[in-house]
């Protein structure tokens, strides 16, 4: 029967309890102020064999020439039982890195000691992780273990994109890798190429292929985290340059033609004026519901975004905001809603005429948009070379805005969490700045003219 065993306390020591040899019971327990493992079982055995000092065992007076810790070791093995001489022969093994003694011998035979020899570590067992498989698993918006544990901690990623980072893992990923490469076996090279292959060959632009590379990053990096694979092959990967083409806006002259214009699809032209004047996005537009129109006030609470994927969530910044707006305009808005055969506080201004317990696509906006441009002598061709869109609109509103009122006015109007995202959006000409332009310019010659 073992008359001890041993076991870790919280600060890392190892404590000894000792074993009654008649009872089989549990006994004292008594700390042995060590943390290697081998040295405590010395330390107990000759406690078994010599009995408990009554000094801590790092003490001086118990580590002093008289104290009974250092006599001779052949005095505290031999009181050790055959099985607590295995035990310590295995210890003594994994503490030198060798098989210095030879534990697997029988009981009865002696314990022979052995030259040291050196141990090989066995190579890690490579992850079978298929890398098309587990990219598509990992952005399944239902299904992902990774992605619900982001949700649970309130990092909340939209269905729209994570089906986009899908898509790109079905689409680039899965063809240029096939169905059986795996993880591991993945390098930086090989990456670089791939990324470059989708660039040149597949022509994608650079923005298109840094989402690419957040694909494969935000899912292997996990891995790597998780400590599943033993290399993060994608650590290294470098973003691509995206294009500094500019979008364009419409002018003054040709935002007041579009005002002008009898609209073929009146709700397309509803949907300009907030875009040109309120600076909503689309999908804040079709988020737009009853309750969200005050009239009393004259504001409209930009509380939602709404988009096919997702539904109703949150603004893109999650952050809420009020635009004031005419009577004439919040009128047009309450009259459309109206019309809606679910009409209630919660229906969707914007609603689909199709199915009335939805909203219009954000796409809609757009394509009645473009519509309009062509009648007031915008080809297509011309809209597409100076890059005009329905968020264009927006980049309009800030414009106009910028050269009327404060930067701060223009970030609480378009909901920026920052002024520089303000200027940005203002960065365009328009004709109010460049009459000021103008009229800086003649009091300039007025002046030099004067002078002269």
């Amino acid at each position: 029967m073992r008359q001890f065993y041993l076991f870790k306390n919280k600060s890392g020591y190892y404590n000894v309890v000792f074993i009654d040899p008649v009872s089989g019971l549990k006994g004292a327990t008594k700390s042995t102020h060590c943390k290697d493992k081998v040295e405590a079982t010395v330390i107990a055995a000759d406690w078994v064999k010599n009995g408990r000092p009554e000094a801590r065992s790092n003490s001086r007076k118990f580590l002093s020439p008289e104290s009974s810790s250092s006599k001779n070791l052949k005095g505290i093995i031999d009181g050790l039982t055959e099985s607590d001489v295995r035990a310590l022969a295995l210890m003594l093994s994994d503490k030198l890195g060798s098989a210095a003694v030879v534990a697997s011998a029988p009981l009865s035979t002696p314990v022979q000691t052995v030259a040291p020899v050196s141990v090989e570590k066995p190579a890690p067992k490579k992850s079978d992780i298929k890398l098309a498989e587990f990219l598509i698993n990992f952005w399944d918006y239902d299904k992902s273990e990774a992605l619900q544990r982001s949700f649970a901690k309130e990092k909340k990623l939209s269905r729209m994109h994570t089906d986009a980072m899908k898509g790109l893992a079905k689409n680039h990923w899965l063809p240029y890798f096939g169905p059986d490469k795996l993880v591991e076996d993945l390098e930086q090279d090989e990456l670089d190429d791939f990324f470059f292959y989708l660039y040149t060959v597949k022509g994608l632009s650079g923005s298109t292929v840094n989402h690419a590379i957040t694909c494969g990053s935000k899912a292997i990096g996990y891995l790597f985290d998780k400590r599943k694979i033993s290399f993060n092959p994608m650590a290294g990967a470098e973003r691509y340059g995206i294009s500094n083409e500019k979008r364009d806006i419409p002018t003054e002259s040709e935002v007041r033609s579009l005002l002008n214009l009898d609209w073929r699809n009146h709700l397309g032209k509803l949907a300009f004026e907030l875009a040109a004047y309120c600076g909503l996005r689309a999908g804040e537009i079709s988020g737009l519901r009853v309750c969200d129109l005050d009239m009393q006030a004259e504001l409209l609470h930009i509380r939602h975004s709404w988009n096919e994927k997702d539904g109703l969530k949150s603004t893109k910044n999650t952050e809420e905001r009020d635009v004031p707006v005419t009577r004439e305009l919040l009128l047009q808005l309450m009259n459309r809603a109206r019309l809606n055969p679910n009409y209630s506080d919660l229906s969707y201004v914007f609603f689909s005429n199709v199915k009335p317990e939805i909203p219009c696509r954000p796409a809609y906006y757009q394509d009645s948009f473009y519509e309009a441009l062509s009648e007031i002598g915008i080809s297509e061709e011309q809209r597409k070379e100076r890059n005009i869109v329905f968020h264009s609109l927006r980049h309009f509103c800030a414009t106009l805005l910028a050269q009327r009122t404060d930067i701060k006015n223009v970030q609480a109007i378009l909901g920026h969490k920052s002024a520089s995202m303000s200027l940005h959006y203002a960065d365009h000409e328009t004709m109010t700045q460049l009459n000021n332009m103008r009229s800086i310019m003649q009091d300039a010659w007025k002046e030099c003219i004067i002078s002269a």
